[in-house]
């Protein structure tokens, strides 16, 4: 995959913090918004990988991967790996932080992991 189709549309989502003292507590997630009102909506090509298995809660569970591929912008630079994108109708937590691709200069790459059961 060279990255060169970008036909997967992506939103980037951030937690929200709550109101208690020292803010460790999460009331939910909300669409990253650079700009008030716009939401964080990128194009990006994702290549998901066929799956693996992983126990949770004692029982095993198939997860799916995916490598993320995006344009090279200030607005991709903002993601970090405590968020979480919403692509493909479904939602896919960020393992790692962007990383320039080692094949271009122009794109940023992310590991991804789909939630299987995501939290509010």
């Amino acid at each position: 995959m060279a990255g060169g189709r970008l036909n997967d549309r992506i939103t980037v989502q951030r937690k929200v913090p709550g109101n208690t003292p020292g803010g460790n507590t999460v009331v939910g997630w909300a669409d990253l918004e650079l700009t008030a009102g716009t939401p964080l909506t990128l194009w990006a090509d994702m290549n998901e990988d066929p799956g693996t298995e992983a126990l949770v809660a004692g029982r095993n569970e198939a997860t799916r991967r995916a490598t993320v591929r995006l344009r090279a912008s200030p607005a991709a630079r903002e993601i970090t790996a405590a968020d979480r994108i919403v692509a493909r109708g479904a939602v896919w937590k960020i393992r790692s932080a962007p990383a320039q691709a080692p094949e271009r200069a122009d794109l940023l790459v992310l590991l991804c992991e789909e939630w299987v059961r995501p939290p509010n």
